[in-house]
């Protein structure tokens, strides 16, 4: 368990958890689609960053988790995917 708290770990674990988040989304409700038309419907209704935003609050819990470990530098790599989706966030909204 020693071994997550290393920021790559939180990294890596605070980019898988959102995507996972949203691939559930998608694999519950709008399974007919196609992944990519998933994304563009969401694009083209003007909510894409809404529901890539929504998708990052499990890295909430993981944060605290790894505060709650007192793993602060695995905490570090949560809070810069979060900060990375919110880059990629404002990229999207802005093209």
């Amino acid at each position: 368990m020693k071994n997550l708290n290393k920021m790559i770990w939180g990294l890596v674990l605070g980019i898988l958890l959102p995507s996972a988040a949203l691939l559930v989304l998608y694999l519950v409700k709008y399974d007919h689609m196609k992944l990519w038309e998933f994304l563009r419907s969401f694009k083209e209704m003007g909510i894409l960053t809404h529901v890539i935003s929504l998708s990052v609050i499990p890295n909430l819990i993981l944060f605290f988790a790894f505060m709650q470990m007192n793993y602060l530098r695995g905490g570090r790599g949560v809070l810069l995917a979060t900060f990375l989706f919110a880059f990629l966030v404002l990229i999207i909204r802005f093209i």
